[in-house]
C-alpha cells in the first residue's frame, strides 16, 4: 500500500512539473532592467500606482507576468512590454523579483492592525477574500 502512495505521489509531480526550469534570478535581474521605470530597479516601486514586486511569491509573480502576456490580465501600461519574453524569461524576471527584500512603505498605525486583519481573515460582510488567498 505504502508503494501505492509513492508511486501516485511521484507520479502527480511529474504531471505538476512544468517544462519551465526554476527561475534564474541573476538572468531576471538584467531581463527585468526596463521595469525599473515603473517598479523602480529592486521592485520597490514608490509611486502608489506601481505596484511593489520585490520580495513577492515567486509563483504568484510568475503567474501575474504569464496573465499580463497572455492578456488575462489586462494592464494597459503593460502592453507590448513583455511581448518578447519567453516563459523562462518569466520565471527568471518572477525568481529576480522575489529575491529582493520589499521595503516597507508609510502607513497610519491606527490601521496597521485592520490592515493586517483583512490580509489574513478578509471581510466577511462584503464577502472581501483574505488579501494572502492570492498574494501568499
Amino acid at each position: 500500500m505504502k508503494l501505492q502512495h509513492i508511486l501516485a505521489l511521484l507520479f502527480s509531480s511529474l504531471l505538476c512539473s512544468g517544462s519551465v526550469a526554476a527561475g534564474d534570478a541573476a538572468a531576471g535581474e538584467k531581463l527585468a532592467a526596463p521595469c525599473a521605470a515603473c517598479h523602480m530597479a529592486d521592485g520597490n516601486s514608490v509611486a502608489p500606482n506601481w505596484p511593489k514586486l520585490a520580495g513577492m511569491s515567486e509563483k504568484y509573480l510568475l503567474k501575474q507576468l504569464q496573465d499580463i502576456k497572455s492578456g488575462a490580465r489586462a494592464i494597459p501600461e503593460m502592453t507590448g512590454q513583455l511581448d518578447a519574453m519567453n516563459e523562462q524569461n518569466l520565471a527568471d524576471m518572477a525568481a529576480f523579483f522575489a529575491s529582493q527584500e520589499m521595503t516597507g512603505s508609510a502607513a497610519d498605525p491606527e490601521l496597521v492592525e485592520l490592515g493586517q486583519a483583512i490580509y489574513r481573515g478578509g471581510i466577511k460582510e462584503s464577502q472581501t477574500s483574505a488579501c494572502m488567498a492570492c498574494h501568499s
